[in-house]
């Protein structure tokens, strides 16, 4: 097998990973679609989960949560 430059961060790898998405070459570092952004998987989802995304209640700056949190400091 011929080394090939990772996809991603263009480093020269002996055995890359092959991803199952968008099926280019990766160093060990990047092998996972979450790593290298891959297009493919952000595609997938899409489809999948439509074009909402997650939809979080509240979050960090949510004033229920700074309330729940009050209870325990000291």
């Amino acid at each position: 097998m011929l080394p090939e430059k990772c996809a991603y961060c263009g480093d020269m790898v002996d055995i890359p990973f092959e991803c199952n998405y968008c099926k280019d070459p990766f160093c060990a570092e990047h092998r996972l679609p979450e790593d290298h952004r891959c297009v493919k998987l952000t595609q997938i989802r899409a489809k999948k989960f439509g074009q909402r995304g997650v939809i979080r209640d509240g979050g960090p700056n949510d004033s229920g949560l700074k309330k729940f949190f009050r209870k325990f400091k000291t």
